[in-house]
């Protein structure tokens, strides 16, 4: 129609045209379309692909459309598509949730936050103090009244379950783990026959079998801090100051770990512990979390329950 009046359109400028005034038409043309029963959905019909009808089956929904495009030749082409469903909000509607049956008051939601020291860190921390604490019960010089101060701590320890065959008990129990220490101490007429240096010897031994700091059922829980803590096992854990036990902290206690060095923290995470990474290789690292001396707060509450489990008896 418009070459024959002598005008020359683009293909683009039509394609403008439809798309602002096919709403209009489409508008005013409804009001004379007569009604039907209420929403037509289609889910079994043919389309042309490639040249070839197929059957196509889908379950329809009132988000399907269909739009009308021009290719490049010129040509009306449709597209069909699904938009998606509009999702009721989280307690909207619900009386029983907060704002009442509209839903309108905003649900109060905390951000979860990372802690300073992930599980995985917590983990590893509880390796590093029972390789301590092993390490200084093996070397370290211990009196002998800590030793036998901390024999009976050990066995006070939640990791150790001991029955000792009294009348409280009702039953006999005995643990092989402890029993080849104990061989040590017994003479071929099966009394106690032993000297100091071999008493020490076992008790160490002991005392390494029964306290762990490790996040699993072997964990000693309080005990094994204060008595990591009484013979200064702080001294032999390791350099802490590795990619692997870094990862495990958070952006604030990364960057609280560069205080007293040189190392300024970065706008990126990995670039401050990279050089955290780089600046310890020289000198050695342990985050203030993994260090012994137990919390005066959790201390005085085991004591507490430990007092009311007949402390007060002894």
């Amino acid at each position: 129609m418009f070459q024959e009046r002598g005008f020359e359109v683009d293909h683009s400028t039509i394609n403008r045209w439809v798309l602002a005034y096919a709403p209009m038409i489409e508008k005013r043309l409804r009001q004379f379309r007569r009604s039907h029963c209420g929403s037509v959905r289609i889910d079994e019909t043919y389309v042309k692909i490639r040249g070839k009808w197929r059957y196509l089956y889908g379950k329809s929904g009132k988000g399907d459309c269909t739009a009308m495009f021009l290719d490049r030749e010129g040509k009306v082409q449709s597209a069909h598509f699904r938009m998606p469903e509009a999702r009721q909000a989280k307690g909207k509607g619900d009386p029983t949730a907060p704002g009442g049956e509209d839903g309108n008051e905003a649900i109060d939601v905390s951000a979860k936050t990372r802690p300073d020291v992930t599980r995985n860190g917590i983990g590893m921390i509880g390796d590093f103090r029972t390789d301590a604490l092993h390490e200084a019960l093996a070397r370290a010089p211990i009196e002998d009244d800590t030793l036998m101060a901390m024999l009976v701590l050990a066995f006070a320890g939640q990791n150790v379950s001991v029955d000792s065959g009294s009348e409280v008990s009702g039953h006999l129990y005995g643990s092989r783990r402890f029993v080849r220490h104990v061989v040590r101490l017994i003479g071929e007429s099966g009394k106690l026959v032993f000297d100091m240096d071999t008493l020490r010897v076992v008790a160490r031994l002991t005392l390494i079998d029964a306290l762990s700091a490790r996040t699993n059922r072997s964990d000693s829980g309080v005990v094994v801090r204060v008595a990591g803590d009484a013979i200064g096992a702080d001294a032999y854990l390791p350099n802490m100051g590795t990619e692997e036990f870094l990862a495990c902290l958070s952006r604030p206690a990364l960057e609280a770990s560069c205080g007293g060095t040189s190392v300024v923290p970065c706008p990126r995470v990995r670039d401050t512990r990279a050089a955290l990474v780089e600046h310890f290789k020289e000198e050695r690292f342990v985050h203030q979390s993994a260090l012994f001396a137990p919390d005066d707060a959790k201390l005085a509450e085991w004591l507490a329950k430990s007092m009311e489990h007949g402390g007060k008896d002894v």
